[in-house]
């Protein structure tokens, strides 16, 4: 059925307005005739892209349908589909759509990005991987390289993703952002030096953005051309003057070289921009970071008399008055924030944090339990019951920090290849040794005496590190085994028959370093296994269990386990663990987290 000449020319105006970015527009001129047209495809899809230019994820999912049952194989109206099954977080409906659209389109390189983006954004990784590699495939060239890269960027793939990107400048020579891809792959292999002049020819050409202006100057810190470094993000700020990304690394570069007034920068802008109350937050943060919360708090009260009610300065505002030890200060902070932002969960968080220091475990416990209905494995709150559970009295604290069954010590036997551990673990040191100098990156380190690698080792093709991840299957195995299944237990409730290493690290204490209390929260199992230990007296830096990362009323560390190198630590992620300063020449282990696959 051919449309009539006047629906015609309103749906093309509307489309024209759509094209235009004017939606709303394009949806009044379409209006007036959609209803008599409601059977023409055309329309029908129209409408949908309308909706779903206004965001209107759910409106536009039935004028999509609708389209398509009056077109069965329009692919690209699948396509469409997809699109916003995929923006409303329906992965596997919008793969299934999108593998339609490909099977009946002629040209499917368009939608075979959108399904491999999909997969991705679903976690489906290896599907993702078949799915770039068949395009590679069908079309090799520039588009189909850099969606494999950008695939190995998320399998944490490094090498594979800098050759994926490789291959894609091979096609396209001269193209910036592929020669940012590459150059950001040579980044995070810690390949610094190579990729320093190709941040540099492409600051000299443009600075588009304040992603490129934040590597080159992260690149040339690590190389030691620090006060260039610093220049870089001054001329960014004055670009980008909003850019939070930009200000607290030059804060950060400014205090590592004593700089006493590290944040002045930031507060220039914020003269010029007084009502920038994000501005004014960031500054309190990277004060607060810096250990400067007497400032932070200054901040903070002349941002809160530009707006008293605002959820996230009182929020800042308690986290500040609790570093200062206001205890009862911080709480009245948490509240008001709460009144102006009931549902807010990181407040609610962090309220549970100073209650439980203010010697108020009760109430502590309620809010914990409420927010663990909806974040059951939140690792945070478990810890947060078990300390209020401590300071109540109540046994059941016993079953969640029951160390005869959950900290548990392995001795890892010498992987396939090594004659001995010692040699085994002498051949891992220089290893991890290489990637605290490489991969340890100084902006973003809070360790005391000591570095932590910046990258999750798991991506490593190196064979010392592959051989020891391969070397700790049994023992993960064996612990997990052990575990008892039932959902009234805090670990074996998640046990399972299939288990992830999610995210690996090093981390390399020396002469008078350390480790501060914390928890894993989105791990499930923690570790620590010990590559290297030479203490020069007494206890090598003991793993201490139970004591949180603020002084807390009685809950001073309740267990100890010394490290030795070759032994290899499991408990869960909610315990709350650190090191006791160590004393030595140095100090490194080797750590990964474990979920349920």
């Amino acid at each position: 059925m051919r449309m009539r000449a006047d629906v015609s020319a309103l749906a093309n105006a509307a489309h024209e307005l759509l094209r235009q970015g004017d939606a709303v527009g394009a949806e009044r001129v379409l209006s007036p005739v959609f209803d008599q047209t409601t059977a023409e495809a055309s329309v029908m899809h129209l409408m949908g892209l309308i909706k779903k230019a206004q965001n209107k994820l759910g409106d536009a999912e039935k004028h999509l349908r609708g389209a398509i049952s009056f077109a069965l194989s329009e692919g690209s109206y699948y396509n469409d589909l997809g699109v916003v099954l995929q923006a409303k977080g329906e992965y596997s409906e919008a793969a299934r759509v999108f593998r339609a659209a490909i099977a009946l389109l002629a040209d499917a390189s368009a939608v075979r990005v959108n399904l491999t983006r999909c997969l991705v954004a679903a976690s489906q990784l290896k599907e993702a991987e078949a799915e770039a590699r068949a395009y590679i495939d069908d079309t090799p060239g520039a588009e189909s390289w850099t969606l494999l890269h950008q695939v190995h960027r998320a399998q944490e793939r490094h090498q594979e993703a800098l050759h994926a990107a490789e291959q894609a400048l091979r096609h396209a020579p001269k193209m910036r952002s592929l020669r940012i891809n590459v150059a950001a792959s040579l980044d995070r292999l810690g390949r610094i030096k190579e990729a320093l002049p190709i941040y540099g020819d492409l600051v000299r050409e443009a600075v588009e953005s304040p992603d490129l202006a934040l590597a080159f100057a992260r690149a040339m810190y690590v190389e030691g051309d620090k006060q260039d470094a610093e220049a870089v993000l001054e001329q960014a700020i004055g670009l980008w003057p909003d850019a939070a990304n930009l200000h607290a690394p030059l804060a950060r570069m400014r205090a590592l070289r004593g700089e006493k007034d590290a944040t002045a920068f930031i507060e220039r802008e914020i003269a010029k921009r007084p009502n920038d109350l994000g501005l004014r937050l960031l500054c309190a943060d990277v004060l607060h970071r810096a250990h400067n919360d007497a400032k932070a708090l200054v901040i903070l009260d002349e941002a809160l008399r530009l707006a008293p009610d605002q959820s996230s300065l009182l929020t800042a505002r308690g986290i500040v008055l609790d570093e200062l030890n206001r205890l009862d200060d911080a709480i009245g902070a948490y509240e008001r924030a709460l009144r102006a932002q009931p549902h807010a969960a990181s407040t609610q968080r962090n309220l549970v944090s100073t209650l439980l220091r203010a010697g108020r475990p009760q109430e502590a416990l309620s809010i914990a339990r409420a927010l663990r209905q909806q974040a059951p494995d939140d690792q945070l709150l478990i810890a947060s019951v078990a300390t209020a559970l401590r300071m109540l009295g109540d046994q059941a604290y016993n079953r969640f920090n029951d160390y005869g069954r959950y900290v548990r010590a392995y001795d890892i036997p010498a992987p396939r290849g090594f004659f001995t551990t010692a040699n085994f673990n002498a051949s891992l040191a220089e290893v991890l040794r290489t990637q605290h100098r490489v991969n340890a990156h100084p902006l973003d380190q809070s360790l005391t005496n000591g570095t932590q690698t910046g990258r999750s080792l798991l991506s490593s093709q190196e064979p010392n590190l592959q051989a020891f991840f391969k070397a700790v299957e049994d023992a993960v195995r064996d612990y997990v085994a052990s575990l008892p299944l039932g959902l009234d237990d805090p670990v074996g409730r998640r046990k399972s028959d299939r288990q992830i290493i999610s995210s690996a690290w090093s981390v390399r204490l020396t002469q008078g370093g350390f480790q501060p209390n914390h928890v894993h929260d989105q791990g499930w199992l923690s570790s620590a296994y010990y590559v290297a230990v030479n203490p020069t007296k007494g206890a090598g830096g003991r793993l201490k269990f139970g004591e949180p990362h603020q002084p807390t009323p009685g809950c001073a560390a309740d267990h100890f386990v010394e490290p030795r190198v070759g032994m290899l630590v499991l408990f869960p992620s909610y315990m709350w663990h650190g090191t006791e300063v160590f004393e030595g020449q140095e100090r490194m282990s080797l750590s990964f987290d474990v979920v349920p696959g």
